[in-house]
């Protein structure tokens, strides 16, 4: 590549006949700094104005550190909210309401009816049934043909006597099966 002064006209198209392109040792301490750099095909390369770019990057450097602050104390705040909650421990489950207390023993009691009609009697334990032994259900055979069942599940106890009909204490099969009710 050859440098040609600002001043001097140049084609681009057409290439100065008394400018040979060739070898940069033809570049002598006489050209300027204000000169431009032709390329090997004769197209000249201006020379860049490094003052833009300078302020664009103060402009970014203006935005861009606090920014990175502020997401820097958003990851602190969200590590120790994170933190505080894995260190609680899970949140109490929530108390059922009276319906879903009812709702859950009604069909502790029909798995219960259900052994019976299969085996003529009442179960021993609840573990017969498929019910978990400790937990929300309690269980008291009173006889083979005779239960009391109760549910209690973080909050009120609610209890069932078999001497009564499931009809008369619960209702209709059709409101204790509703999906999503609240009563």
């Amino acid at each position: 590549m050859k440098y040609q002064r600002q001043h001097d006209l140049l084609d681009s198209d057409v290439p100065s006949p008394e400018m040979g392109f060739g070898a940069e040792a033809d570049v002598g301490p006489d050209i300027g700094d204000d000169a431009y750099v032709i390329g090997e095909n004769g197209n000249t390369v201006r020379t860049v104005d490094l003052r833009p770019s300078k302020r664009a990057r103060r402009g970014l450097e203006h935005w861009a550190k606090p920014a990175a602050f502020g997401l820097a104390a958003v990851f602190v705040v969200m590590t120790a909210w994170n933190l505080s909650r894995l260190l609680e421990g899970p949140p109490p489950p929530p108390k059922p309401t009276d319906f879903q207390t009812k709702q859950a023993l009604y069909l502790g009691v029909m798995k219960i009816d259900a052994y019976r009609r299969v085996n003529g009697v009442t179960p021993d334990s609840l573990a017969a049934v498929g019910l978990p032994a400790e937990g929300a259900y309690a269980y008291q055979r009173v006889s083979p043909a005779r239960y009391i069942l109760s549910f209690q599940g973080n909050g009120p106890k609610t209890e069932y006597d078999s001497s009564v009909s499931k009809e008369q204490f619960f209702g209709s099969p059709r409101d204790m099966l509703t999906i999503g009710g609240s009563r």
